[in-house]
Order: structure tokens, then C-alpha cells, then sequence
């Protein structure tokens, strides 16, 4: 960086290091909302498991209810057949028999429906084994990715106190009213204080065109030429 006035070469490495921090310290901040992710993939994984179980668990309620509902309706034939047995007039025999025939045919339609809920029950019962092997991979994915950003984490809070301990050192070698300055600057725009000049005339922050003096301010080498614009510290580059 020759021709860049020393106290401005040492600005531009801590500037360097001060956008590092900001990026590690954006990616903290990310860091809260990327596992609350992964956690709320764990429970769409595990609901999606529970949903299964539950339709294999209905299947077998629902057949045991229509199999206690069968059960009654034969012991209601059962009786009629008693009955009917017992009777002596034939008209009564007659609509004891009609009874019996309906009380069967609800026991026949009640045992097609059973064997049509147990072969739901059955796939049911598949498909929610299925998906329970299935949830233990993903959740052992999970688990994993999770583990990898617990020491994301660990990793980028560790660089970032490393970082901070430079960026103290470096800060101590810059002159402290051009480091106030520069902080001040920084504070406001929060992506650069110090820019160069691009194409000899204008600022390599807002990209506006420089008035003549301040162009002429950093070509010569001055550490306090500014942008009238934006009012960041500017620098001529070295060709």
C-alpha cells in the first residue's frame, strides 16, 4: 500500500478485521434461528410419525368397536332363534324370523366392514413402521447437523474473541482523534469508513463525484480527506 499515508494503512487493517467481526458476529446472530429450524424439522418429523401410529391405532378401535357392535346383533339373533323356538303361533314365529334375517344381515354388513378396516389397520400398521425406521434416520440427521452447529458455534465465538483481542491490539497503534473519527464513521455506515478514490474523481463508498479538493486531499496523501457526500475518510490508491 505505498503512497497510502501510514495511519491510513493502519485504519484499512483494522478496518479489515472489524469487517471480519461484523460477519462472524452476523452469523451468531443467525445462529439462534438455524437451530430453532432444525428443531422445528424434529417436530414435523416426529408428528408426521405420530400421524401414522394414530391411523394404524384408529383402524384397530374402530374394528374392535364394530366387532362389539356384531357381537350384539348375534345375541340378539341368538334370542330371537330362543324365542322363536319357544312360540307356538305362527305368526309370531314368522316375524321372530324376519327379526333373526335382519339381525344377521346387520352381522354380515358389520363383518364386510371389519374386514375392510382391517385391511386399512394392516397398510396402517406398514406404513406407520415404515415411517418410525424412517424417523430415526432423520432424526439421527438431525441430531448431527445439530451437533455441527453447537461447534459452528463454539468455532465462531472463539475466532471472534480472538479477532477482538487484534482489533484492541491494532486500535492502539492508530492515532486516538483519527481513531475516534474512523469509529464514528464506521458506527454510521456499518460496512466501511475508509474507501479510496475510484477513477481519480469519485468515492469509493457512495461512488459520488469528490469536489476537487478532497480529491486532491487524498492524492496527497492527507489522513483527514473526506468525502463531502458521505463524510467517510478517503485515501488515493497506490497505482
Amino acid at each position: 500500500m505505498s503512497g497510502v499515508a501510514p495511519e491510513l494503512e493502519k485504519l484499512l487493517v483494522l478496518q479489515e478485521r472489524e469487517q471480519k467481526k461484523m460477519r462472524l458476529e452476523r452469523e451468531l446472530t443467525a445462529w439462534p434461528s438455524e437451530l430453532k429450524a432444525l428443531e422445528s424439522k424434529r417436530v414435523e418429523v416426529r408428528a408426521s410419525a405420530e400421524k401414522k401410529r394414530l391411523e394404524a391405532q384408529n383402524a384397530e378401535v374402530e374394528r374392535k368397536k364394530l366387532e362389539l357392535e356384531a357381537e350384539a346383533h348375534r345375541a340378539k339373533a341368538a334370542r330371537y332363534k330362543i324365542q322363536q323356538f319357544e312360540t307356538r303361533k305362527n305368526e309370531e314365529f314368522a316375524a321372530l324370523g324376519t327379526e333373526i334375517q335382519r339381525e344377521e344381515k346387520e352381522v354380515q354388513e358389520i363383518e364386510d366392514r371389519e374386514l375392510e378396516l382391517m385391511a386399512l389397520g394392516e397398510k396402517a400398521k406398514k406404513e406407520a413402521a415404515v415411517e418410525a425406521e424412517a424417523v430415526k434416520v432423520k432424526e439421527a440427521d438431525l441430531t448431527a447437523k445439530e451437533e455441527d452447529l453447537k461447534k459452528k458455534k463454539t468455532e465462531l465465538e472463539t475466532r471472534l474473541a480472538d479477532l477482538l483481542k487484534e482489533i484492541e491490539s491494532l486500535a492502539g497503534g492508530v492515532d486516538s482523534g483519527l481513531l475516534a473519527k474512523y469509529r464514528r464513521i464506521l458506527a454510521n455506515k456499518k460496512d466501511t469508513a475508509v474507501v479510496p478514490v475510484v477513477h481519480g474523481t469519485n468515492c469509493g463508498g457512495c461512488h459520488m463525484k469528490l469536489t476537487q479538493g478532497s480529491a486532491l486531499a487524498a492524492k496527497g496523501g492527507k489522513v483527514d480527506a473526506t468525502c463531502e457526500n458521505c463524510g467517510r475518510l478517503i485515501f488515493w490508491p497506490s497505482s
